[in-house]
């Protein structure tokens, strides 16, 4: 119980600093002149865009599932992706989108409780909301596979297997170029390949720049 309640603050400043760092992002991306209402998001987002993004950010371990005792794990990370609009935007109303489809390298730097790294590389998928102008929310997933460093309670193996889910925000600053901020739910297990395999959940953070290739 007393680790409980350890933990359950240290969680509460892992989503605070994520949402703070989207909120700071976010406020400078809106004061910069943009498009606004010259952006044209079909044209934008048209089928066979590639488009190469660089985002970085970083995370805390969170205690989702409850458990007595947490590694307490924060770390920074480097995302590079390379991708393409498969389809032109699609769907109606407030739905109306495009989805991006790619790689994603994943480089993660744990910092806490003690220094390791993991690298490997994941499947993206983005699904970018074009009915608000030169500002487009979007939610993401992506899965992959790597190798790790780590040795925690939670997981001590090379190979680990990555999940995450997340949503954020891109501003235009041209027709080619965007400013990212983000959040991404993160689990990390090694897929029952080895004991343990707790795993691991984390809040993360990320902010980035992406520029389109038509």
């Amino acid at each position: 119980m007393c680790a409980r309640n350890f933990t359950a603050p240290r969680q509460a400043r892992g989503i605070s600093a994520s949402v703070t760092l989207a909120v700071l992002v976010l406020a400078g991306i809106c004061a910069a002149p943009g498009l606004a209402g010259a952006f044209d998001g079909d044209k934008t987002f048209a089928k066979g865009t590639v488009i190469f993004s660089l985002e970085a950010g970083g995370g805390e371990q969170n205690n989702i599932e409850g458990h007595d005792r947490i590694s307490n794990l924060s770390f920074v990370n480097f995302t590079p992706r390379l991708s393409i609009l498969p389809f032109d935007p699609i769907g109606p109303g407030w739905l109306h989108g495009a989805l991006e489809t790619g790689l994603e390298g994943w480089f993660q730097y744990y910092l806490a409780p003690h220094e390791a790294t993991a690298q490997g590389l994941k499947a993206a998928f983005r699904y970018h909301f074009l009915s608000v102008g030169a500002l487009v929310p979007y939610v993401e997933v992506t899965a992959g596979v790597g190798g790790s460093s780590l040795k925690v309670m939670e997981i001590r193996s090379t190979l680990n297997f990555v999940l995450e889910g997340g949503a954020g925000l891109s501003y235009f600053l041209s027709d080619n170029l965007a400013l990212t901020v983000g959040y991404r739910f993160q689990h990390v297990s090694n897929g029952d390949t080895s004991q343990p395999n707790i795993g691991f959940e984390a809040d993360t953070g990320t902010v980035g720049v992406s520029y389109f290739f038509h």
